[in-house]
Protein backbone atom coordinates (compact mmCIF):
# COMPACT_ATOMS: atom_id res chain seq x y z
CA UNK A 1 0.00 0.00 0.00
CA UNK A 2 3.03 2.24 1.13
CA UNK A 3 4.69 1.45 -2.06
CA UNK A 4 1.46 2.50 -4.26
CA UNK A 5 1.18 5.26 -2.44
CA UNK A 6 4.77 6.54 -3.00
CA UNK A 7 4.13 5.72 -7.21
CA UNK A 8 0.84 7.81 -7.17
CA UNK A 9 3.09 10.80 -5.51
CA UNK A 10 5.91 10.51 -7.62
CA UNK A 11 3.31 10.50 -10.78
CA UNK A 12 1.91 13.80 -9.32
CA UNK A 13 5.36 15.40 -9.47
CA UNK A 14 6.34 14.21 -12.45
CA UNK A 15 2.99 15.67 -13.91
CA UNK A 16 3.15 18.50 -12.15
CA UNK A 17 6.47 19.15 -13.52
CA UNK A 18 5.62 18.74 -17.02
CA UNK A 19 2.80 21.06 -15.85
CA UNK A 20 4.74 23.34 -14.83
CA UNK A 21 7.16 23.31 -17.89
CA UNK A 22 3.97 23.77 -20.48
CA UNK A 23 2.77 26.45 -18.44
CA UNK A 24 6.06 28.31 -18.26
CA UNK A 25 6.68 27.61 -21.96
CA UNK A 26 2.93 28.99 -23.20
CA UNK A 27 3.50 31.74 -20.93
CA UNK A 28 6.99 32.32 -23.11
CA UNK A 29 5.52 31.73 -26.26
CA UNK A 30 2.59 34.32 -25.24
CA UNK A 31 4.97 36.86 -23.95
CA UNK A 32 6.78 36.29 -27.06
CA UNK A 33 3.60 36.87 -29.45
CA UNK A 34 2.37 39.60 -27.49
CA UNK A 35 5.64 41.34 -28.05
CA UNK A 36 5.70 41.16 -31.65
CA UNK A 37 2.28 42.16 -31.58
CA UNK A 38 2.82 45.40 -30.13
CA UNK A 39 5.90 45.93 -32.08
CA UNK A 40 3.93 45.35 -35.14
CA UNK A 41 1.02 47.40 -34.57
CA UNK A 42 4.14 50.93 -33.05
CA UNK A 43 5.72 50.39 -36.11
CA UNK A 44 2.31 50.64 -38.45
CA UNK A 45 1.34 53.84 -36.23
CA UNK A 46 4.45 55.32 -36.71
CA UNK A 47 4.74 54.78 -40.32
CA UNK A 48 0.69 56.06 -40.16
CA UNK A 49 1.64 59.23 -38.49
CA UNK A 50 4.46 59.60 -40.38
CA UNK A 51 2.44 59.33 -43.74
CA UNK A 52 -0.39 61.13 -42.67
CA UNK A 53 1.94 64.23 -41.62
CA UNK A 54 3.88 63.77 -44.59
CA UNK A 55 0.30 64.42 -46.21
CA UNK A 56 -0.88 67.07 -44.45
CA UNK A 57 2.78 68.58 -45.27
CA UNK A 58 1.75 68.56 -48.90
CA UNK A 59 -1.59 69.87 -48.08
CA UNK A 60 0.02 73.18 -46.73
CA UNK A 61 2.49 73.75 -49.14
CA UNK A 62 -0.33 73.22 -51.92
CA UNK A 63 -2.70 75.66 -50.05
CA UNK A 64 -0.19 77.98 -49.55
CA UNK A 65 0.74 78.47 -53.19
CA UNK A 66 -3.00 78.51 -53.91
CA UNK A 67 -3.55 81.32 -52.02
CA UNK A 68 -0.27 83.27 -52.60
CA UNK A 69 -1.05 83.04 -56.36
CA UNK A 70 -4.67 84.43 -55.90
CA UNK A 71 -3.03 87.29 -53.61
CA UNK A 72 -0.56 87.92 -56.65
CA UNK A 73 -3.27 87.75 -59.21
CA UNK A 74 -5.46 89.82 -57.22
CA UNK A 75 -3.16 92.90 -56.61
CA UNK A 76 -1.70 92.57 -60.41
CA UNK A 77 -5.56 93.15 -61.97
CA UNK A 78 -5.37 96.46 -59.15
CA UNK A 79 -2.34 97.65 -60.73
CA UNK A 80 -4.16 96.85 -64.22
CA UNK A 81 -7.18 98.84 -63.79
CA UNK A 82 -4.62 101.78 -62.95
CA UNK A 83 -4.64 101.77 -66.74
CA UNK A 84 -8.00 102.60 -67.03
CA UNK A 85 -8.05 105.17 -64.26
CA UNK A 86 -5.52 107.22 -66.34
CA UNK A 87 -7.27 106.68 -69.46
CA UNK A 88 -10.46 108.59 -67.26
CA UNK A 89 -7.98 111.09 -66.29
CA UNK A 90 -6.56 112.25 -69.52
CA UNK A 91 -9.85 111.95 -71.27
CA UNK A 92 -10.97 114.64 -68.57
CA UNK A 93 -7.82 116.52 -69.41
CA UNK A 94 -7.85 116.62 -72.31
CA UNK A 95 -10.71 118.54 -75.17
CA UNK A 96 -13.84 116.82 -75.86
CA UNK A 97 -13.23 115.62 -79.48
CA UNK A 98 -10.31 114.10 -78.40
CA UNK A 99 -11.49 111.69 -75.97
CA UNK A 100 -11.69 108.43 -78.11
CA UNK A 101 -8.29 108.86 -79.63
CA UNK A 102 -6.92 108.49 -76.00
CA UNK A 103 -9.24 105.75 -75.18
CA UNK A 104 -7.83 103.84 -77.72
CA UNK A 105 -4.48 104.88 -77.51
CA UNK A 106 -4.57 103.91 -73.67
CA UNK A 107 -5.88 99.99 -74.94
CA UNK A 108 -3.88 99.88 -77.74
CA UNK A 109 -0.60 100.72 -75.65
CA UNK A 110 -1.01 98.29 -73.45
CA UNK A 111 -1.78 95.36 -75.84
CA UNK A 112 1.52 96.98 -77.44
CA UNK A 113 3.30 97.03 -73.98
CA UNK A 114 2.17 93.40 -73.07
CA UNK A 115 3.59 91.88 -76.72
CA UNK A 116 6.99 93.68 -76.04
CA UNK A 117 7.53 92.33 -71.99
CA UNK A 118 6.09 88.87 -73.02
CA UNK A 119 8.92 88.62 -75.72
CA UNK A 120 11.97 90.22 -74.90
CA UNK A 121 11.29 92.71 -71.56
CA UNK A 122 10.42 89.93 -68.89
CA UNK A 123 13.67 88.18 -69.51
CA UNK A 124 16.02 90.73 -69.81
CA UNK A 125 14.41 91.65 -66.40
CA UNK A 126 14.73 88.85 -64.58
CA UNK A 127 16.33 86.66 -67.02
CA UNK A 128 19.64 85.09 -65.89
CA UNK A 129 22.72 86.95 -67.64
CA UNK A 130 24.70 89.88 -66.25
CA UNK A 131 24.88 92.48 -64.00
CA UNK A 132 23.35 94.97 -66.75
CA UNK A 133 20.84 93.19 -68.61
CA UNK A 134 19.12 89.38 -68.89
CA UNK A 135 20.12 86.87 -71.50
CA UNK A 136 17.85 83.83 -70.73
CA UNK A 137 13.91 82.89 -70.83
CA UNK A 138 12.35 84.75 -73.95
CA UNK A 139 9.26 84.20 -74.48
CA UNK A 140 8.55 83.66 -71.08
CA UNK A 141 10.33 79.70 -72.29
CA UNK A 142 11.60 79.44 -68.36
CA UNK A 143 10.22 76.76 -65.82
CA UNK A 144 8.83 76.88 -62.17
CA UNK A 145 11.66 76.02 -60.66
CA UNK A 146 10.93 76.36 -56.82
CA UNK A 147 10.03 74.15 -54.14
CA UNK A 148 6.35 73.59 -55.00
CA UNK A 149 6.87 72.41 -58.29
CA UNK A 150 10.07 70.52 -57.90
CA UNK A 151 11.69 71.10 -61.10
CA UNK A 152 15.53 70.37 -61.20
CA UNK A 153 16.60 71.87 -63.80
CA UNK A 154 17.24 76.39 -64.09
CA UNK A 155 14.44 78.28 -64.51
CA UNK A 156 16.34 80.75 -66.31
CA UNK A 157 14.99 83.57 -64.02
CA UNK A 158 16.94 82.79 -60.62
CA UNK A 159 16.29 86.38 -59.34
CA UNK A 160 12.31 85.03 -59.03
CA UNK A 161 12.80 81.47 -57.70
CA UNK A 162 12.40 82.65 -54.22
CA UNK A 163 8.79 83.51 -55.45
CA UNK A 164 6.64 80.30 -54.61
CA UNK A 165 3.78 80.80 -57.24
CA UNK A 166 3.40 79.93 -60.85
CA UNK A 167 5.93 81.81 -63.10
CA UNK A 168 2.79 82.88 -65.35
CA UNK A 169 1.50 84.30 -62.12
CA UNK A 170 5.03 85.84 -61.51
CA UNK A 171 4.94 87.67 -65.28
CA UNK A 172 1.19 88.94 -64.89
CA UNK A 173 2.47 90.94 -61.98
CA UNK A 174 5.16 92.31 -63.50
CA UNK A 175 3.69 93.19 -66.41
CA UNK A 176 0.99 95.17 -65.08
CA UNK A 177 4.07 97.69 -64.00
CA UNK A 178 5.60 97.62 -66.79
CA UNK A 179 2.39 98.74 -68.74
CA UNK A 180 1.53 101.14 -66.77
CA UNK A 181 4.70 102.99 -67.02
CA UNK A 182 4.18 103.67 -70.33
CA UNK A 183 0.60 104.59 -69.47
CA UNK A 184 1.96 106.91 -67.04
CA UNK A 185 4.10 108.80 -69.71
CA UNK A 186 0.69 108.89 -72.04
CA UNK A 187 -0.82 111.20 -69.93
CA UNK A 188 2.24 113.29 -70.16
CA UNK A 189 2.22 113.73 -74.34
CA UNK A 190 -1.51 113.64 -74.66
CA UNK A 191 -2.82 115.94 -77.35
CA UNK A 192 0.89 116.41 -78.02
CA UNK A 193 2.14 113.32 -80.17
CA UNK A 194 1.67 111.04 -83.30
CA UNK A 195 -0.02 107.61 -82.64
CA UNK A 196 2.70 105.49 -84.67
CA UNK A 197 5.83 107.98 -82.61
CA UNK A 198 4.08 106.98 -79.38
CA UNK A 199 3.63 103.53 -79.58
CA UNK A 200 6.93 103.02 -81.09
CA UNK A 201 8.24 104.60 -77.54
CA UNK A 202 5.95 101.90 -75.46
CA UNK A 203 7.60 99.50 -77.55
CA UNK A 204 11.29 100.51 -76.53
CA UNK A 205 9.88 101.36 -72.89
CA UNK A 206 8.00 98.36 -72.10
CA UNK A 207 10.25 95.93 -74.05
CA UNK A 208 13.78 97.29 -73.50
CA UNK A 209 14.30 100.19 -71.29
CA UNK A 210 11.91 100.10 -67.78
CA UNK A 211 13.35 95.89 -68.13
CA UNK A 212 17.00 96.77 -68.51
CA UNK A 213 16.67 99.37 -65.65
CA UNK A 214 14.57 97.29 -63.32
CA UNK A 215 16.92 93.82 -63.73
CA UNK A 216 19.81 96.17 -62.31
CA UNK A 217 17.53 96.25 -58.68
CA UNK A 218 15.23 93.51 -58.97
CA UNK A 219 17.30 91.02 -61.42
CA UNK A 220 20.38 90.52 -59.81
CA UNK A 221 22.02 93.70 -61.97
CA UNK A 222 24.46 95.53 -60.23
CA UNK A 223 22.37 97.83 -58.40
Amino acid sequence: MLKHINEVERSLVVARRYLFHNLSTLKWRIGILLTISIWLVWVESAVAQSSTSAEIEVIKQELQVKLDTIWVIFTGCLVFFMNAGFAMLESGFCRQKNTVNILAKNLIVFALATVAYWSVGFAFMFGDGNAIVGKSGFFLSGSNNNLSFEVIERSGYSSLDWANIPLQAKFFFQLAFAAIATTIVSGAVAERIKFLAFFLFSLFLAGIAYPIAGHWIWGGGWL
